[in-house]
């Protein structure tokens, strides 16, 4: 269930400062939240956001991880993160598909990780939003205003409503989406955030800012569910 932002079914297309706006306006809404769990892929979305925690957390923070084999990027990742930041680490090892049917279910991941963390916790961070507004998406490097209304417009329905339905009684807060930062986000130009060589720019400006390792900044981009289906493994290559 999520709870923060109270009112997240809206019309993100349609709503409406570089890198040091972003951490001074995030920094404030964690400030704020005093939760101390965080589901974590070991992406760079999430690292920063567990980074700022870990700045003025005099509590433990817990991540929590899930992935569909042990040695996924996520998994390798996350476990690099949790180390850096001193963490109590969860990891979820799960079959990614409906048992009655054999076949890839978003819907079942997504539950069996929140049926995983209610054993410890009944709220947690979730980092969703922040790939739809800061170019997080391969396709956004076609550079087009059409493709990045397209992934706003797809927000809510594709990833918030299931986030919503599957977390149960778990309290979800999230941060990046907070009605200030979007409104930052808003009045940063596209050419800003993505290039045809590369994407959310400013993502990865705040990572290094923050010192980040490098290996988290670079890594490829998987999203939830489809980290789940890939058999990639060219991400753990830069740790051997």
């Amino acid at each position: 269930m999520i709870v923060y932002p109270i009112e997240w079914e809206k019309d993100y297309e349609h709503l409406g400062l570089e890198a040091d706006a972003v951490i001074n306006e995030l920094m404030n809404v964690l400030s704020s939240l005093h939760v101390r769990n965080i589901a974590y892929s070991g992406g760079i979305d999430s690292s920063i956001v567990l980074c700022m925690l870990s700045m003025y957390s005099s509590i433990k923070i817990h991540t929590y991880t899930i992935a569909s084999r042990e040695d996924h990027p996520d998994i390798i990742f996350a476990r690099m993160g949790s180390e850096k930041y001193n963490t109590i680490h969860h990891e979820f090892i799960v079959d990614p598909n409906n048992t009655q049917t054999d076949k890839f279910n978003g819907d079942n991941v997504v539950r069996q990780f929140f049926e995983n963390i209610k054993n410890y916790t009944d709220e947690i961070i979730c980092c969703d939003g922040i790939d739809e507004f800061m170019c997080g998406y391969y396709d956004h490097m076609d550079e087009s205003l059409e493709t990045y209304a397209y992934y706003l417009s797809r927000l809510s329905p594709d990833h918030l409503a299931p986030l919503n339905k599957n977390s149960g009684s778990v309290k979800v807060y999230l941060p990046y989406l907070d009605d200030a930062l979007v409104d930052i986000y808003n009045k940063i130009p596209l050419h800003l955030k993505i290039s045809k060589n590369d994407r959310k720019l400013i993502m990865k400006d705040i990572a290094r800012k923050l010192k980040i390792p490098n290996e988290i900044i670079d890594r490829n981009k998987y999203g939830f569910c489809d980290a789940f289906l890939s058999k990639d493994k060219e991400d753990i290559k830069i740790l051997s």
